[in-house]
């Protein structure tokens, strides 16, 4: 597969999806996606209507659901996807082209895929945040467990950045997947796995985020086309680092305490930052950061970062008990602990949560809103 990915931007732009997939070789796709999205769809391309849509699958994919897509996909005679809405839409895409080209379910899993039949994937998003459409990764869930699958061939070959699709979103969506936008920028920037070309997509993504936030929440229409370039540059940039610690530590917070993913992420990301600082090793990298989020102190950035989820009114739960700080750490995976700059250990994790769960008193909550709140000003 090539590496370069076919992109359309601009508001409206779905209404061009037809040229994109006749580049791609696509006549007779099946659409992936729930409702309201896929009506929009198939209302700006009535040529789509007689595509079959599938819509059978959990909010956090279940592999099993992606059986029953492959038997629409071949039932029907399609010879491409077209995913649109969040990271859940789009990931049952990328395992139902998984499914299309693996021997057995434990091919799936283990992402021994051949790729026999030609499926080109057009990724539609309808979130600024996950930047699933520029990754090679599918998370989905088998018998209750997170799997993430990975090959290159699963990155979608076509993506169509239209922020219209952003307007009707839920002021609580929209906060969560802009802070998971921009926890997988300062993630990926400090990642063991970073490079000269991730730092750049890195870069652009936390401040893409940072500079369009406050106007993105007030309905901008600009701003919104800029979140969705800055979530799309976010993907990028994992797509060659993957995540750290704070994407670690989030699973069980969204799975136990009920917080949207990006909200998790954003949670822990300050504490992990300031636990950080202690790290001589992580003075020039923090330092770095700092400098390309245009913030003159490192010790200044996790503040920022705890002003923006004040800010948003992004609920802060209360410190858990013992049994419950136990069952968080022990749920982190090691996997991903691996790109984490410095070694954590279970005690290490253990206090983050708890650090990041204990309420500021009134002065450092209000240090931490001015730093945001004159963030750009200057």
């Amino acid at each position: 597969m090539s590496d370069y990915q076919k992109v359309i931007r601009g508001r409206e732009s779905l209404k061009k999806l037809p040229a994109l997939m006749e580049k791609l070789g696509i006549r007779r796709p099946m659409i992936v996606g729930m409702e309201p999205l896929t009506g929009t769809i198939l209302k700006k391309n009535p040529a789509l209507l007689s595509s079959p849509v599938f819509s059978a699958f959990h909010p956090n994919p279940d592999l099993s659901d992606t059986e029953a897509g492959a038997v629409v996909f071949r039932r029907e005679g399609c010879d491409g996807l077209i995913s649109i809405g969040g990271g859940s839409s789009i990931d049952t895409a990328k395992a139902i082209k998984a499914r299309m080209n693996a021997g057995s379910e434990d091919d799936i899993i283990h992402s021994r895929l051949s790729f026999t039949q030609p499926c080109p994937h057009i990724a539609v998003p309808g979130t600024a945040g996950t930047g699933s459409e520029a990754t090679q990764i599918a998370v989905v869930y088998v018998n209750g467990s997170k799997v993430s699958l990975n090959h290159p061939e699963l990155r979608p070959d076509g993506v169509v950045l239209d922020a219209s699709l952003l307007d009707s979103l839920p002021l609580y969506h929209k906060k969560s997947c802009a802070l998971d936008a921009l926890a997988q920028g300062i993630e990926s920037y400090w990642s063991r796995g970073s490079n000269d070309d991730s730092k750049v997509h890195a870069y652009l993504a936390v401040i893409g985020v940072l500079d369009n936030l406050k106007a993105y929440l007030e309905g901008d229409p600009h701003a919104a086309e800029e979140m969705l370039d800055a979530s799309f540059q976010s993907g990028k940039a994992i797509q060659i680092t993957r995540t750290t610690a704070a994407h670690a530590m989030s699973y069980m917070l969204t799975k136990r305490l009920g917080l949207a993913h990006g909200h998790a992420c954003m949670l822990t990301l300050p504490t992990l930052w300031e636990m950080m600082q202690e790290h001589e090793e992580m003075q020039d990298t923090l330092k770095d950061l700092s400098a390309k989020m245009r913030l003159g102190d490192m010790r200044m950035a996790p503040k920022l970062l705890k002003g923006i989820l004040y800010d948003l009114e992004m609920a802060i739960p209360p410190v858990p008990g013992d049994e419950m700080l136990e069952e968080l750490a022990s749920s982190v995976n090691t996997e991903r602990l691996n790109n984490h700059p410095v070694v954590m250990t279970k005690d290490e994790i253990r206090e983050a949560y708890r650090r990041s769960m204990t309420p500021l008193c009134e002065n450092e909550r209000q240090a931490c809103l001015d730093i945001w709140r004159y963030y750009g000003r200057g």
